[in-house]
């Protein structure tokens, strides 16, 4: 199963190669950066289809804080953010699909700028074994005679 921390730090590491931004979590509230991004994800339900899948996904929201507001740079950035995830971001051994990513501008005057991208996938429910594998077997066979 896919990790939240594994997601978060495949995400972080993404944005900050494609950007040159620094990232930070929504437990920062002062003394950041700017112009940084602040990457929250927010989880879909978790959903069992089958006894052995079950579909889930989650919501990545990308907020731009800028020093000085600029609608061309923040263009800029959205278009380096779509190119950055393309249609697949891989995620240790997963790849996942990029679903919808649209943009919104927040906060009290509504200027900065907040992309959101979708990913839904299905997860293998299944336990794995935990037991050891043989390296070896031996077989030995008896012949005995009919009397």
């Amino acid at each position: 199963m896919l990790s939240h921390v594994a997601i978060k730090t495949a995400i972080n590491d993404l944005l900050e190669s494609a950007t040159g931004l620094k990232t930070y979590g929504k437990d920062v509230t002062q003394g950041y950066d700017t112009p940084s991004l602040f990457i929250e994800m927010i989880d879909k339900p978790f959903k069992r289809e089958t006894q052995n899948y079950a579909k889930s996904g989650f919501t990545i929201k990308i907020t731009y804080f800028q020093q000085t507001v600029n609608e061309l740079d923040q263009m800029k950035l959205l278009d380096t953010v779509r190119e950055a995830f393309g249609m697949i971001v891989k995620i240790e051994d997963r790849k996942l699909t990029v679903g919808e990513m649209t943009h919104d501008y927040v906060g009290q005057k509504s200027d900065i700028l907040q992309i959101s991208v979708d990913f839904d996938y299905y997860e293998n429910t299944t336990p794995r074994e935990t037991a050891e594998t043989a390296e070896e077997y031996d077989v030995a066979i008896k012949k005995s005679e009919e009397e």
